[in-house]
């Protein structure tokens, strides 16, 4: 009784995601994507900034080799203030299990032990990871948008090996601040950022985030550039990476999803030439299948609409079979399904928030990035707009 006393309270924590970056395998061919590591990782020291996105007391680190096929050794793990470029400041060091490195086993993550690290929302922390001498990278998140650093040593002013636009290991941060609502923001590029300028943290869940903390709102984002519903792609897909991105995740209580472009627009195209067109039937039955396991979690799930983007990725391979009039017949399809349908707590109509007022089938130039398929600032300001809209009618 007197041990079960004692241990009570450790077990009553909880925590809350407050940064993410979903993992990705490190793939091998990088004919058409470079993967942005560098050549090695053994024996190397990589820093990473960040940005919270919700107050924190005291802070946990999640490490990821999920998709390693290998043990990856991790000699030390040290938590400061990020200051510009690659500094930091008022570092200390993060233990596991009361140890100053770990290895973390093929296919796993390893959670840190605590560390008092008071922090706002907003704030830029940096976390410095230093590698065994036979770490090889296999698992990482691609498209980071935000500068990650190579360095000499872990100390206050190192030198720049390299500049590194991945994130590596380094998963999610959690905190120990309660907040009303965990939002996990999931989908493909338009969600992981890409047409959001590096490291001006302006993907629209980070401005989300920002417009939400002081209600006691966190956002992290869960996008992956390339991310299907249904089929993997850059990484996996949406219902296979569901438990582990989302549904395993502490203090998660809220699933914003925002998918459905690369099932739609892939198929026939150089990504993936030989691949059927997608179905309705198959997008249907994709998306009932997260709302009933998103719902036996006892999770809130908000949907939102498949923007438009006829005339995607100009002067590039994909510009000649991304779109089509029937790719976009089945986008409004499974868009006028989606807003007649009950299965979700709340819709984001993001087709109308994007489109343009004249054209529905194009981006509002307003919006657009410049490549007629991601958004720019603006389009991520309206989309953070329009989600907080919905996040602030509440669920009490």
């Amino acid at each position: 009784m007197v041990a079960m006393a004692i241990a009570a309270p450790g077990l009553a924590e909880n925590w809350v995601p407050v940064w993410m970056a979903s993992p990705q395998a490190v793939w091998s061919d990088t004919t058409v994507f470079a993967t942005g590591l560098p050549e090695q990782i053994a024996g190397a020291t990589i820093r990473q900034p960040l940005t919270l996105g919700f107050p924190a007391n005291r802070i946990r680190l999640v490490l990821s080799n999920v998709h390693g096929t290998r043990p990856l050794p991790i000699t030390a793990v040290k938590l400061a203030r990020s200051a510009p470029d690659a500094q930091a400041k008022d570092a200390q060091a993060v233990l596991f299990g009361g140890h100053a490195g770990t290895v973390i086993a093929p296919g796993a993550q390893v959670v840190s032990d605590t560390v008092v690290f008071p922090a706002e929302a907003g704030a830029r922390i940096a976390a410095t990871l230093t590698y065994g001498p036979d770490a090889v990278a296999e698992d990482f998140h691609w498209d980071a948008r935000e500068t990650s650093f190579l360095i000499d040593a872990d100390k206050p002013l190192p030198e720049v090996l390299q500049e590194l636009p991945a994130r590596l290991t380094l998963s999610m941060v959690l905190s120990d601040t309660p907040a009303r609502l965990g939002v996990i923001a999931m989908g493909d590029s338009i969600t992981d950022g890409n047409g959001a300028p590096m490291d001006a943290m302006v993907r629209w869940p980070d401005l989300l985030a920002r417009a939400l903390a002081a209600e006691g709102i966190a956002v992290v984002n869960a996008g992956i550039s390339g991310g299907r519903l249904l089929s993997d792609g850059m990484g996996r897909s949406v219902l296979a990476r569901l438990d582990h991105d989302v549904l395993a995740v502490p203090g998660a209580n809220t699933l914003v999803l925002l998918i459905g472009t690369n099932d739609i627009a892939w198929p026939g195209t150089p990504f993936s030439p030989e691949e059927a067109p997608m179905t309705l039937d198959r997008l249907q039955q994709g998306l009932m299948q997260v709302a009933a396991r998103t719902r036996a979690q006892g999770m809130r799930l908000v949907v939102g609409t498949v923007p438009p983007f006829e005339g995607a990725l100009p002067d590039t391979p994909m510009e000649e079979t991304y779109w089509s009039p029937e790719k976009d017949a089945l986008r409004r399809s499974l868009n006028d399904w989606l807003r007649g349908a009950d299965f979700y707590d709340a819709l984001v109509d993001f087709d109308r928030v994007l489109s343009a007022p004249e054209d529905d089938m194009r981006l509002n130039p307003l919006h657009d990035s410049g490549d007629h398929l991601h958004p720019g600032g603006n389009g991520n300001q309206a989309m953070a707009d329009a989600v907080a809209q919905v996040l602030r009618k509440g669920w009490e």
